[in-house]
């Protein structure tokens, strides 16, 4: 399910930072204006300069109350593509043999339920699926939560394809991560997704394809997995 959720930005005035600066030299330049206006009139009364004293006071305060307004506004836009808070969500996985998914309310990070995956002894069980927004150009980072219930370190691996035929290993961005006992946080960097047999850059105005899975299991592993988004904020934490 994909959803789009505001998140606000640590740093608010450097968004509106522009907006603001039109502001003010709008201010300015009526300010010259009215100022050029008053010397130019031959007779100036009394009510004319109250006047004119009055625009100024009321234009520097827009400008003043807009940056205070648009400061507490500023947000950056994120697309969650899966959270697993409904049925929806799994008719959009692949379905693969040694491989079983279920919703559950362990472990979410992300609402209230989380994907519980049971996987058993095969090649390479675990989630696959093609992102409905096939365009990561506009984004900094991937990113999902993994709950490893077992006492035990786990391995996990992601593959990401860029082209709809399967590509071979050097032609394609793989990784491994090491989850400990609890809560893990994946975050990765979309600048990161180089293939590392041809250096090549992935093509993230069309991403294909997202497996994240465990090679070879020697038994059956569970994990639960929540919040599989795409942001813009910087990543503050990785494995």
């Amino acid at each position: 399910m994909v959803m789009v959720r505001q998140r606000v930005s640590r740093r608010p005035w450097l968004a509106h930072l522009p907006f603001f600066l039109i502001t003010l030299a709008a201010a300015i330049l009526l300010n010259s204006l009215m100022g050029a206006h008053s010397r130019c009139t031959p007779v100036r009364s009394c009510r004319g300069i109250q006047t004119m004293a009055i625009l100024k006071k009321i234009t520097v305060l827009l400008a003043m109350l807009v940056l205070a307004v648009n400061c507490g506004k500023t947000a950056t836009t994120e697309i969650i593509l899966f959270d697993f808070e409904s049925e929806a969500d799994l008719d959009l996985l692949q379905w693969n043999c040694h491989t079983l998914f279920a919703l559950s309310d362990l472990h979410a990070s992300h609402g209230t339920h989380s994907l519980r995956m049971d996987l058993f002894p095969s090649e390479y069980p675990g989630l696959e699926f093609s992102p409905t927004n096939e365009d990561w150009s506009k984004y900094r980072s991937f990113s999902f939560d993994v709950y490893n219930p077992s006492e035990s370190l786990m391995n996990l691996s992601i593959r990401i394809d860029d082209h709809k035929n399967r590509l071979a290993f050097d032609d394609r961005y793989n990784k491994k991560f090491l989850l400990e006992h609890g809560n893990n946080h994946i975050s990765i960097p979309l600048n990161d997704m180089i293939t590392p047999g041809t250096n090549r850059r992935l093509n993230l105005a069309h991403i294909h394809m997202v497996y994240i899975f465990v090679p070879h299991p020697e038994y059956k592993q569970t994990f639960y997995v929540d919040a599989i988004k795409l942001t813009n904020t910087d990543i503050h934490r990785s494995q």
